[in-house]
């Protein structure tokens, strides 16, 4: 009788156990979903209601650097560079190594006229991701605007390059198949 009982409390604890991964896998989907009809909504330029959805899934999933990353995206958009910049900073404090956000809050402080943060942003998004083409662009411009015509022409070079390496891959896929 009290292998039976042991036996039915593993099952149960098996039960609660698959029942809790079962809900924590639907609150991801729930929220990547949520994140993708933001990004939708954004790049169909409905930005009250991506601002209106974004700051709600911030009430759930406060700590979403991709969150941050969207509504700074709809400040910017709106011309509110301030608190876009805001929301680029808490994303990287999120997602430090994501290369992308250190582009994108480059291109905020760029546009507030902080070129040495831009410059420190670029920078730090090549560290991090050696082949980031945005990257390696903004980074020229910033060097065209200080006269540095060497170091630009080089940044636009490397970049072309990345672009058409990234480019010939997509038009001739590598098959394996026939090796």
């Amino acid at each position: 009788m009290k292998r039976l009982f042991v036996i039915f409390g593993l099952i149960l604890c098996l039960f609660s156990f698959s029942s809790g991964v079962v809900i924590a896998q639907e609150t991801i989907q729930d929220k990547d979903l949520t994140i993708s009809k933001i990004g939708i909504l954004v790049g169909n330029k409905q930005y009250e209601t991506a601002m209106k959805q974004c700051n709600e899934a911030l009430k759930t999933y406060p700590e979403e650097y991709f969150l941050y990353y969207w509504r700074a995206a709809v400040y910017n958009a709106q011309g509110n560079k301030k608190l876009a910049l805001k929301d680029y900073n808490k994303a990287i404090s999120l997602a430090p190594d994501n290369a992308k956000l250190y582009v994108m809050r480059g291109i905020c402080k760029y546009n507030l006229k902080d070129e040495k943060g831009a410059l420190e942003d670029y920078n730090k998004a090549i560290e991090l991701e050696k082949n980031n083409s945005s990257a390696y662009s903004m980074r020229a411009m910033i060097k065209l605007d200080n006269g540095d015509f060497d170091g630009a022409d080089k940044d636009l070079e490397k970049a072309n390059s990345l672009i058409n390496s990234d480019n010939s891959a997509i038009k001739n896929p590598k098959n394996d198949d026939k090796e």
